[in-house]
């Protein structure tokens, strides 16, 4: 007995040893994950290039904008993967698991009030199924979305290429004439820069 007692001791001690360093593995794995999230809003997480055509934007969803038009940037294309493998594996990702992303994606930074908000002003309903393809865009969207919604302690960078204000600008011009949803109005001004006096444009 007395010999079984110390070997006893010893398991525990083996056995708590290697949970307290699964724990301090499993922090430190969390705490890499978030360094490679965004850290700023930034602009150029995602990029517009619009038609030459501007009536093919008439009746297109914001959504659908999004998808056809924006481009996200390849690293937040990286990240955004990883946590749609981890959250949904699956072909098709329901609305629930999309808002689950997207609160990851800001490392739980913002609130379920605020993604249900983003979600609400893309009008994306209960029904909606989504693609790999529309979450990364969704995700990207969301820091030009939340450069809107700032408060003074969030950081954000916001220099968008040359090529999409000249855009922007002419389509500005075209607006009175096109017959574009309420919806993609609104999200036209979001992609634009907000009018903001502590944005930092370093």
């Amino acid at each position: 007995m007395e010999y079984i007692n110390p070997l006893i001791q010893q398991t525990q001690q083996t056995t708590e040893l290697i949970n307290r360093f699964n724990e301090e593995t499993r922090l430190e794995e969390k705490k890499l994950e978030k360094s490679k999230a965004p850290r700023t809003f930034n602009a150029l997480s995602i990029q517009c290039t619009l038609p030459s055509k501007y009536d093919e934007l008439e009746n297109l969803s914001s959504l659908s904008f999004l998808v056809k038009y924006t481009k996200p940037l390849a690293n937040r294309q990286q990240i955004i993967m990883k946590l749609i493998r981890k959250i949904q594996p699956d072909t098709a990702i329901d609305i629930d698991d999309a808002k689950d992303i997207v609160f990851e994606y800001f490392n739980q930074y913002k609130t379920h009030e605020d993604i249900n908000e983003l979600f609400h002003f893309l009008n994306i309903n209960s029904l909606n199924k989504f693609q790999s393809k529309e979450i990364i865009i969704i995700c990207c969207y969301a820091e030009r979305y939340f450069l809107h919604k700032l408060n003074k302690n969030e950081n954000i960078l916001f220099q968008r290429p040359l090529q999409e204000i000249i855009d922007f600008e002419f389509l500005k011009r075209k607006l009175d004439g096109l017959k574009l949803t309420d919806d993609l109005k609104d999200l036209i001004k979001t992609l634009e820069a907000p009018n903001i006096k502590y944005l930092n444009m370093d």
